[in-house]
């Protein structure tokens, strides 16, 4: 396997932990269960504050869209497939791993300094999106 194929193997395994994740925090705030978490003293501030949607939709919906994407994306390139219906998957890939990026740095810096509490599953999340991107240029 070249490094590339490695490179892929990792975003896609990454994608998949991280829609992983989402999917988790978004079945216990469904469900109504408390996350139990070791970091912080109650993830569910975390995630039940104003910060836990955008534009009405929560964000883990948000990160569950993004990591289906990220490892259809991370698979098809890994399958040496980088042109889809005229569109760079890679470059497309890119952009959106930037912005998932950027958005965790953000929702962690509101973690730290907003509400001062952490959310280990959302740290997870966060650095796997951030990992994605960094893949982008090995």
């Amino acid at each position: 396997m070249d490094g590339m194929n490695v490179i892929h193997l990792f975003m896609l395994l990454f994608s998949l932990g991280g829609l992983f994740v989402s999917w988790y925090i978004n079945h216990k705030k469904e469900n109504k269960e408390k996350l139990v978490c070791i970091v912080g003293k109650d993830c569910d501030i975390v995630v039940h504050s104003k910060w836990s949607s955008t534009f009405g939709i929560s964000n883990e919906v948000f990160g569950m869209l993004y990591y289906a994407l990220a490892a259809v994306a991370s698979a098809l390139l890994l399958l040496h497939i980088d042109v889809l219906v005229g569109i760079s998957v890679k470059l497309v890939f890119m952009v959106l791993a930037g912005l998932s990026a950027a958005f965790s740095a953000f929702l962690i810096y509101i973690q730290g300094a907003v509400l001062r509490e952490w959310c280990e599953y959302c740290l997870v999340s966060a650095g796997m999106s951030i990992l994605i991107f960094i893949f982008h240029f090995l």
